[in-house]
């Protein structure tokens, strides 16, 4: 998937007459590729874009503007920012979420067996003894029991629940599935299993995931490359080894200062960044970290940064990327 200079700007209504009088730039200009087969991982702050770039991806919002190519089964890259219908119900099949909350992202009024096997209903790709088949299968790869068919979400745990969401997400065998933290709901020891999951999973489906997150331990471990949003922005975006270890924006190394030490007897310098976030719907001119930004002079208040690739595969939207010596959690570093 290949996303350019995506938008999505939420209108304000105010007043009797509900006049639009401003808009909040949940997504302000983000582009960026998710491969074949890859985990790239979106962190940021709440409320930074993470969540509505996920949806607005697989059109569950819609974009303001912007570009979203998509690879089909022929290998041919479209366009899926304007299709409808028929269209739109194919590129589905292709594109799937993980939703956050195990608890609400089920109907408690339908069984198992309904859940995951909805979307092959819906797509008319397996029909009765067939698609039974097919639903065993699916719970059988996320770790469940086919005896689990006719029971109600009621009577699993948060991780079994979950579990029983990665099977709804892999029915139509897509090739992307957006995961919206996916282990964020659950207790630490189910949280490593799922994140072992995902990892089987997309080594046995062959899965490209964009991962939503704002653990960065878990990110971490699971993620092939990170992209850092920041108010619906994205300031960096490197291999996540080159990222935790070398960060070029003062905002990631923050994010990292805050990120626990393996062992208990040491402790990382942590950086407090003052202030607020900005306000999407009134951010501040030129970069919009500068007001919490250390490292800020007089250009960064008035001149937003573009978005450079300093090293291949390393891009950054800062101003003084090049000079400025940023603590990553390279273990050779002094903290």
């Amino acid at each position: 998937m290949i996303v350019q200079n995506l938008k999505k700007h939420f209108p304000i209504r105010r007043g009797l007459l509900k006049r639009t009088v401003g808009y909040v730039r949940a997504i302000d200009d983000v582009s960026f590729t998710v491969l074949a087969g890859e985990t790239l991982a979106l962190v940021g702050e709440s409320g930074c874009g993470k969540t509505t770039t996920g949806r607005t991806i697989i059109r569950l919002i819609e974009p303001t503007s912007g570009e979203i190519t998509f690879r089909d089964d022929d290998g041919n890259f479209s366009s899926i920012t304007k299709l409808e219908g028929e269209q739109l119900k194919a590129f589905r099949r292709q594109a799937q979420i993980i939703f956050q909350d195990p608890y609400s992202s089920l109907d408690p009024r339908m069984s198992v067996a309904d859940i995951v096997g909805e979307p092959l209903q819906i797509h008319e790709t397996a029909n009765g003894g067939e698609r039974s088949d097919r639903v065993v299968q699916l719970l059988k790869s996320v770790g469940l029991q086919g005896d689990h068919l006719r029971r109600y979400p009621h009577s699993f745990s948060g991780g079994q629940r979950q579990r029983i969401g990665i099977a709804r997400a892999l029915a139509l065998n897509p090739k992307l599935i957006v995961c919206d933290e996916p282990v964020s709901a659950l207790d630490v020891s189910i949280q490593a299993q799922v994140i072992n999951l995902l990892e089987d999973l997309q080594e046995q489906y062959g899965l490209a995931y964009l991962f939503i997150s704002h653990d960065l331990s878990v990110v971490h471990q699971i993620s092939d490359r990170v992209a850092v949003m920041y108010v619906g922005k994205m300031v960096e975006l490197a291999k996540t080894e080159t990222l935790f270890n070398h960060p070029l924006h003062p905002y990631t190394e923050a994010l990292l200062s805050a990120l626990p030490m393996p062992n208990p007897r040491r402790h990382r310098n942590r950086i407090v960044l003052m202030g607020e976030v900005a306000n999407p719907a009134n951010p501040p001119s030129g970069c919009f970290f500068h007001p919490r930004c250390a490292y800020a002079k007089d250009i960064c208040k008035h001149d937003q940064p573009a978005m450079r690739e300093l090293e291949p595969g390393h891009f950054v939207s800062c101003h003084f990327a090049e000079s400025l010596n940023l603590r990553g959690i390279d273990p050779t570093q002094p903290a």
